[in-house]
């Protein structure tokens, strides 16, 4: 697959998608003014090995991903790319390009684990530009920036089948209610007031940080934390 049949992508963001367990993996296009999107859907634990290094976080001792970058290095071989390169029954497929004594070698990967593995190593991140044509998500007109774009998709029905790389492979069609829509909440009925709210922000991220933990093995701080939830919880009840 030649360059000219790639376009290189950056990671926009990973965000929840129908449940807080099944994440999307946004991916843009590099060097667009209206770049088109790529939503993948990943798992949870892929979804955290790819946002730490998007935050600037490391963790306390390496996971999988950090691993397995420490011996590329060490053996001398270096990632050149992942390609993102082909969608079947719902179900993408990437590569992993990597060389080692001048000679290239292509290894088939999931997305996730591919882009989790670029971000560590700082390698580009394409994807085949027949693919990006077929699946991308174009801006509209009117869409001055990524958010907008990413708003739109969320107001669609999901077409995303089931799996752990399940995505976008049909075009999606407008959610028709199949009755009256409710009313919405009273300001009354919705404002919290800002202590609860407060708690609720805490509450929040205490269990991201509880969910990072656990995937990095960190038993002793995910305890920690553990506690502190319990305890932020005994609170609001009382």
């Amino acid at each position: 697959m030649g360059d000219a049949s790639l376009i290189e992508m950056v990671v926009i963001k990973v965000s929840p998608y129908l449940r807080e367990d099944r994440p999307l993996l946004w991916l843009g296009e590099k060097d667009a003014e209206r770049p088109r999107l790529l939503p993948i859907a990943i798992g949870e634990f892929e979804a955290a090995a790819i946002q730490m290094p998007l935050e600037g976080e490391d963790p306390i001792r390496p996971i999988s991903y950090d691993l397995l970058s420490s011996m590329l290095g060490r053996l001398d071989i270096q990632v050149r790319q992942v390609v993102v390169h082909a969608v079947r029954k719902s179900i993408y497929y990437a590569r992993v390009v990597i060389e080692k004594d001048r000679r290239i070698k292509e290894i088939d990967s999931r997305p996730s684990d591919a882009v989790a593995l670029a971000l560590r190593t700082g390698a580009p991140i394409n994807v085949s530009r027949e693919l990006l044509d077929q699946v991308g998500l174009t801006p509209l007109d009117d869409e001055l920036d990524v958010e907008h774009t990413l708003d739109r998709f969320y107001e669609f029905e999901p077409q995303i089948a089931p799996g752990p790389e399940a995505t976008l492979s049909t075009p999606l069609t407008p959610e028709v209610p199949d009755r009256e829509p409710e009313p919405p909440p009273s300001p009354e009925e919705t404002d919290l007031g800002p202590s609860l709210e407060r708690e609720v922000d805490e509450l929040s991220l205490l269990q991201s940080r509880l969910e990072q933990a656990v995937i990095c093995e960190e038993y002793e701080e995910a305890a920690r934390i553990r506690d502190e939830i319990e305890s932020l919880v005994n609170k609001s009840k009382s």
